[in-house]
């Protein structure tokens, strides 16, 4: 009960998020954001539930934090390590380490000190608050790889890049 209640909250920020930081400037992102809030049970079944990092990224946009390409670049490379693992592109499955996540902690700290380091204090506490929340089990998942990193956070990365290597 408490885990879905977490994912119902965390698509209406991500999706709030969204559709305030476009409100004036993009009314697609405004629909995006609408379609968020009003279909999450349909996206959920499509997309699972967002990970803390997605709601960071889409808070960030409020506070008009700039997602920089190093923190983009690790998004990206996170991502694609992890989901190549875990598709058996890799004879070790990355994603088997959240279920137990003394190591995933490495990544973790990394994770941490780069987002904060690159001044996006909002995936920076994102994902202090996934690390606090995760052993309370009021998450969606017993995996921390889900809180910290989706497919969502690993998309913004890669657009966030292309968008920095395109000016």
């Amino acid at each position: 009960m408490i885990a879905s209640l977490t994912g119902l909250l965390l698509w209406g920020t991500t999706g709030a998020a969204l559709a305030r930081s476009g409100w004036k400037k993009n009314r697609f992102l405004v629909a995006i954001g609408a379609l968020i809030i009003l279909s999450s049970p349909w996206l959920l079944g499509l997309l699972s539930f967002p990970s803390l990092a997605t709601a960071g990224l889409a808070c960030g946009l409020l506070f008009k934090q700039k997602l920089r390409p190093a923190l983009a670049g690790w998004l990206l490379i996170s991502g694609t390590a992890l989901y190549s693992s875990a598709l058996g592109v890799w004879a070790f499955d990355i994603y088997a380490l959240g279920y137990a996540p003394q190591v995933l902690l490495i990544w973790c700290a990394i994770s941490l000190a780069l987002a904060w380091q690159q001044d996006h204090k909002a995936l920076a506490l994102a994902w202090l608050l996934a690390l606090a929340l995760f052993p309370l089990g009021v998450l969606e998942s017993v995996n921390l790889w889900d809180a910290m990193l989706d497919p969502m956070a690993m998309i913004t990365g890669a657009v966030a890049l292309l968008r920095c290597l395109k000016r």
